[in-house]
């Protein structure tokens, strides 16, 4: 895949990139002369990083990468995670996530009990820490929230919290410090939207939107440049579509949408939502602000390799728009074998079958044990770069769908009717793009005109509309986590070895292969 700038005319979709995938990109690097190389890789294993015009075998240049399974030590992060940190900096933007979702799953450990305290020294360790971390990774980052769902059972148990407002307190103390101690310019800071439910959401906007403001910024901190540059939207904004455009229309209400640069949505996979954010980002970018960018990231490239799965093809019709997903090739009989790797792609157009079943039956793992899988190391990273190359190309290929349908099909989202079947035919308008996506296009465009005389109405009379829109199954205690928004036709656990599940899952291994 070349990149085509014409992309950046759509929301973004960013690989939420799995600091396995990193650190391996890493030891490749340092261990290219004992390394397996497939014979097809004709830039050597350097060649999975798609941040890398020169050498990748696909181009991309964005990607979100998490503090919450990063290298902190910032005198050893250029060791082990040079893809981020080494990257080109005029060719690509990283956004940085500060971590907050990995603090109140216990991935990083933190005295909840002290945490609450407003002069809690653990938490403003943690702050400090995230703080000079995302200064030093990436172009743009997030402030450090305790999501909503760190109050809600099964997270709670770890915690210790009983009410959200715990949570909006905690995120309310972190914010302060962000602000108080960023260094201008060093990253541009998003701003943290989030809530477990309408009530929440607007008690948590009406206190964290303030450092959005310039007036309230100087006169609190005494440098406007200290002000937030962008927003992310999380927990209940992004899991219903109907709190997402009420805080749209609240932040341009509040005249703070002008000037900003950068609107990110926090875990969401699905292309549906790629093409709704499209329509989103063109009528603010009208409007608003003419450069702001709409994105959104998925780590369900990564996450499903390490269940066995991988993405096979994408699939697009009058129905539905998703990617077909199954258990990856594995098979200890197929070790050596020079049959060439479906999945057409540019990592499996460079690979044979037996670059992935390296291991064949009596083969022992560093354990000195029989794996249960032909796979090694390797094997996981190809895939991986396979996956990401696919996610990717869907997205693109659904918004490209949706342009051209938008221009000759008739529709009127008034005509949409809810409650209907799945295979019902009563709102298809074209035979290549789900007739939802183009109705939802013209909705969000009379929406968010200015000359809209009660936009706010205009939700809460098409609510049941929004509604067939929010995410399937979205709940508060799933928003943020990894796969919960992500589309596909079925997933099946694989039979993996633990230890490796492990590994790329958290993030916490050894490094070795």
């Amino acid at each position: 895949m070349n990149f085509d700038k014409k992309t950046e005319d759509y929301a973004l979709y960013l690989p939420a990139i799995s600091a396995f995938y990193t650190r391996q990109l890493a030891k490749y690097e340092d261990e290219v002369d004992t390394m397996r190389c497939p014979d097809g890789f004709e830039n050597g294993l350097q060649g999975l990083n798609f941040l890398d015009e020169e050498k990748g075998y696909y181009y991309y240049p964005y990607g979100l990468y998490s503090a919450g399974h990063a290298q902190l030590d910032l005198t050893k992060t250029d060791i082990h995670e040079r893809m981020i940190q080494k990257r080109d900096r005029n060719k690509t933007v990283i956004l940085g996530d500060s971590g907050g979702f990995q603090i109140a799953k216990g991935v990083i450990k933190l005295d909840w009990e002290d945490a609450i305290k407003p002069d809690s020294k653990a938490r403003e360790a943690l702050c400090e820490k995230m703080l000079r971390w995302l200064e030093y990774t990436a172009d743009w980052s997030m402030t450090l929230d305790f999501p909503a769902f760190a109050a809600i059972p099964p997270y709670n148990k770890k915690t210790g919290l009983t009410d959200v407002k715990e949570t909006i307190d905690m995120s309310m103390y972190n914010l302060d410090y962000f602000v108080g101690n960023r260094v201008p310019g060093a990253t541009k800071f998003l701003n943290v939207l989030s809530g477990a439910d309408d009530a929440s959401a607007q008690e948590w906007f009406d206190l964290v939107t303030p450092f959005s403001d310039p007036a309230f910024v100087k006169e609190h901190y005494g440098d406007e440049a200290r002000t937030l540059e962008g927003y992310a939207m999380a927990g209940i904004n992004i899991g219903q579509m109907e709190q997402l455009l009420k805080r749209l229309l609240q932040l341009r209400e509040r005249g703070l949408l002008k000037d900003k640069g950068w609107i990110h949505c926090l875990g969401t996979g699905k292309l549906h939502w790629g093409c709704y954010l499209t329509s989103i980002q063109r009528q603010l970018r009208k409007h608003d602000s003419p450069n702001i960018q709409v994105s959104y990231d998925a780590a369900s490239p990564f996450v499903n390799t390490a269940y066995g799965q991988t993405y096979t093809y994408n699939f697009f019709d009058k129905k539905r728009f998703g990617y077909f997903m199954d258990k990856a090739i594995d098979n200890k009989d197929l070790k050596g074998s020079i049959l060439p790797m479906p999945f057409k792609g540019p990592i499996m157009d460079r690979l044979k079958v037996g670059d992935i079943c390296v291991q064949g039956h009596g083969d022992l793992n560093k354990a000195g044990k029989e794996s249960r899988t032909s796979w090694d190391t390797l094997s996981y990273s190809l895939y991986m770069g396979h996956s990401i190359h696919n996610h990717i190309e869907a997205i693109i290929e659904a918004n490209r769908l949706a342009d051209v349908e938008k221009h000759r099909t008739v529709c009127d989202w008034r005509e949409y009717r809810t409650g209907e079947k799945r295979t019902s035919s009563v709102n298809e308008r074209s035979p290549h793009v789900p007739g939802i996506i183009l109705m939802f296009d013209q909705f969000v465009e009379e929406l968010l005109d200015p000359a809209n005389p009660d936009p706010y109405k205009m939700l809460e009379d098409n609510k049941l509309f929004l509604d067939e829109i929010t995410q399937n199954g979205w709940v508060a205690d799933k928003s943020n986590s990894f796969g919960s928004f992500f589309e596909q036709d079925e997933y099946i656990e694989g039979d993996r070895d633990d230890d490796m599940n492990h590994e790329i899952m958290t993030g916490e291994f050894d490094g070795e292969g």
